[in-house]
């Protein structure tokens, strides 16, 4: 290769992530919006299970609060 040609290739990269990443017809900052919501609602799902667990073993005055992969 040339280094004409990857000197150009150097210059388009940028223009082309953009393009790329506007895929939809959405931003970047909405990718990373929804990227964030995705994410949270996963935290959620995966925390509020555990404890609820966690409180009911509280209330019920069990020391177990039988939460899969806990150690401590």
């Amino acid at each position: 290769m040339s280094k004409e040609i990857v000197a150009e290739a150097i210059k388009a990269a940028p223009p082309v992530a953009v393009t790329t990443a506007s895929l939809a017809g959405l931003s970047l900052a909405e990718w990373v919006s929804i990227a964030t919501i995705l994410y949270i609602g996963l935290q959620v799902g995966l925390l509020v299970p555990r404890y609820w667990r966690e409180y009911r073993a509280w209330r019920d005055g069990s020391d177990e609060t039988d939460v899969p992969g806990d150690a401590t």
